[in-house]
């Protein structure tokens, strides 16, 4: 069964680190307008990958994306632990046991 972790990105408005995983993001997400949301997966092994969340938002007149958090799935905790490591994210305590 795979493991899930939603991680919040500290400031969703900033896509520049996610310009460098996904090249082609803007071809991805297309033009935002009100109320789209998209979900962009990343692929790092047939088991492990991070789907991005992202959603629209207004600035003054326009549409921009935003992506305030990022979904990591892993086929389990050890797959998980790298993922967070690659993404500088603390192991949850809970987990830690």
């Amino acid at each position: 069964m795979a493991m899930r972790y939603i991680i919040r990105r500290k400031n969703s408005n900033d896509l520049t680190d996610i310009r460098r995983e996904i090249s082609n993001l803007d071809s991805q997400l297309n033009k935002a307008g009100d109320g789209l949301k998209r979900a962009v997966e990343v692929s790092f092994s047939p088991l492990r990958s991070a789907v991005y969340q992202f959603s629209a938002t207004k600035v003054g007149t326009n549409w921009e994306w935003v992506c305030p958090c990022i979904e990591l799935v892993a086929e389990n905790e050890e797959g998980l632990f790298t993922l967070l490591e690659k993404f500088n994210v603390e192991k949850p305590s809970h987990l830690l046991e």
